[in-house]
């Protein structure tokens, strides 16, 4: 499996120090597979577009994004340098920051609070929706191709409130 990505993808290797070498073969199927899949991009999805490939447990492809050991803060650093090697040899780099509120209806969903969303407010009424919001790092590039530069997100974190991170804080 690991040579029709690297074929493939083989900018995917720049990646492989942020994972376990169990993890980093999962995930590397499963980014291949998001790209030849065509609708509904969920793990199960994935997983039947590139079924003869798939070594093991289904189950552990959809651990990676939950349970294993990895970090998105060491996948956003690599991205970055690479970014910033083959982009601007020299000058200025202009990153760019966003918060976008998804809305999440249910009871019980990780993660969800109260947040302004700024769109549908005003300065006489602030409007205020239930989900996720987004926090995210992009770092702005041009193309020669494209008239305006393009955003390429180098980080993406869950915005949590100082009081839900004490309230939901697992002891180390």
């Amino acid at each position: 499996m690991s040579s029709i990505a690297n074929d493939a993808l083989p900018l995917l290797a720049l990646f492989a120090p942020a994972f376990t070498p169990a993890t980093f073969q999962r995930a590397q199927l499963l980014a291949l597979a998001a790209i030849l899949t065509t609708g509904c991009r969920t793990v199960s999805n994935l997983l039947r577009t590139v079924g003869c490939l798939v070594q093991g447990d289904a189950a552990s492809y959809h651990r990676v994004l939950s349970q294993a050991h990895w970090s998105g803060l060491g996948l956003a650093a690599l991205l970055t340098r690479f970014l910033l090697r083959h982009c601007w040899p020299q000058g200025t780099v202009r990153l760019v920051g966003d918060d976008t509120v998804c809305e999440h209806p249910g009871r019980k969903v990780y993660g969800k609070a109260r947040h302004r969303d700024p769109v549908r407010s005003s300065h006489t009424y602030t409007a205020w929706r239930w989900g996720h919001k987004w926090v995210v790092l992009a770092v702005l590039v041009r193309f020669p191709f494209a008239t305006r530069p393009w955003a390429l997100p180098v980080l993406v974190a869950l915005y949590r409130s100082p009081k839900d991170n004490a309230a939901h804080s697992r002891p180390h």
